[in-house]
């Protein structure tokens, strides 16, 4: 993960100067519902008119009137050339088994499960023109080089703009990265409501829009002493540092 944190905070330097079932109702053999929305992925498109966000299938729409009771029609994302129907509301997870078939659960968020020889991408750049499309940035799963950087995806912004801390904090991409459409950034806060409990909302360098969330421990991002357990933060004035 450590490959995705250093192309946000190049992102974030810049700055600074996506659909996921919305219930946890469970079909018979104990896996989530799929009724709600078509499964779709790199070898299994969506049918004509629909667009695919995380794995699932979303309509196009021009009102709310035109989507389901338990979604929004998103006319705000500028990601697409059309408005399509969002979920209202993004679930969380603590396992695979929480999401649906063709995804993973990724520090409390479902995002869609890559193919086993996934397209090459670029995690390390300052503008996210990554290779992956407007609704996934390049994750690289281990850092130790065993597996391929992908393009993760994460579920579409909910109705309210307020996305689920889940495992590590996450908010919405309001316009704020560019070339990237309206979905949950996962780890990344406007400020402190968008962490866990008892996290902090790092920013990288004074003025940052927006900053990492830092549970404090060893290693973690910091400014400040308090934002670490142990009480020291090793940083220069006004540059993110590390706790230690």
């Amino acid at each position: 993960m450590k490959h995705v944190v250093m192309s946000l905070f190049l992102a974030l330097a810049v700055v600074g100067c996506g659909s996921t079932k919305d219930d946890d109702s469970e079909g018979p053999d104990g896996k989530p519902s799929e009724q709600s929305a078509e499964l779709c992925g790199s070898s299994k498109a969506c049918p004509s008119g629909q667009f695919c966000f995380n794995g699932l299938c979303a309509l196009g729409c021009q009102t709310n009137a035109n989507c389901a009771a338990d979604q929004y029609c998103d006319a705000e994302d500028t990601g697409t050339l059309a408005s399509y129907c969002k979920n209202k509301k993004v679930a969380t997870c603590t396992s695979n088994s929480q999401c649906q078939s063709n995804q993973q659960c990724i520090e409390g968020l479902c995002s869609l499960t890559p193919p086993p020889n996934p397209p090459s991408c670029n995690p390390n750049t300052s503008d996210f023109k990554d290779g992956c499309d407007t609704y996934s940035v390049c994750l690289d799963p281990d850092d130790q080089g065993s597996k391929q950087p992908y393009c993760a995806s994460f579920p579409p912004c909910p109705e309210d703009g307020v996305c689920p801390t889940g495992l590590g904090g996450a908010v919405c991409n309001d316009g704020i990265l560019a070339n990237k459409g309206r979905f949950c950034m996962q780890g990344l806060c406007r400020d402190g409501s968008n962490c866990p409990s008892a996290w902090s909302c790092v920013k990288p360098f004074t003025g940052s829009v927006l900053g990492f969330c830092s549970p404090g421990d060893f290693g973690f991002p910091c400014t400040e002493n308090a934002q670490c357990k142990s009480g020291q933060c090793f940083s220069a004035p006004g540059v993110m540092g590390a706790c230690m």
